[in-house]
């Protein structure tokens, strides 16, 4: 494949993902950084093609260190009409200018059916904090 056969991506909205979390347990001091396992307690997601719980069974496995956070996610979505979606996402988290930024990039397992398309799809977002948890714009190239 030669530059020339590479098209401009478009950048389209897929979700917002809103999730509660819980801190469960931190371990300090460890040699790659202090380690902090944090519970998703609920959540939701809106986006054009597809709506949703996120279930109170993932969470997030986090490295800590001097220049920010390192994130690995593993979510599990229900979608408004029912069905099932993994959703694994990692990234990093920092200060930017004194304001954190969270930049991840992930991939969906959905089932046959309606929502298979989301398994050709490399999801990146961009996430904040929020009092209760924290909030992902989500996008991908079409």
């Amino acid at each position: 494949m030669s530059e020339q056969n590479i098209t401009q991506p478009a950048i389209e909205s897929l979700l917002v993902l809103t999730a509660r979390t819980t801190l469960v347990r931190s371990v300090s001091r460890t040699p790659l950084g202090d380690r902090a396992i944090v519970d998703v307690v609920s959540g939701t997601f809106e986006g054009p093609l597809l709506s949703g719980f996120v279930l109170p069974t993932g969470g997030d496995w986090l490295i800590r260190t001097a220049g920010g956070s390192r994130i690995n996610v593993r979510l599990l979505l229900e979608t408004s009409d029912g069905v099932s979606i993994l959703f694994q996402y990692s990234g990093k988290a920092c200060q930017i200018e004194g304001k954190p930024r969270i930049e991840v990039a992930g991939s969906f397992d959905a089932p046959e059916g309606h929502y298979d398309w989301l398994n050709n799809v490399q999801a990146f977002g961009l996430g904040v904090p929020i009092p209760e948890g924290v909030r992902y714009h989500f996008y991908r190239f079409s």
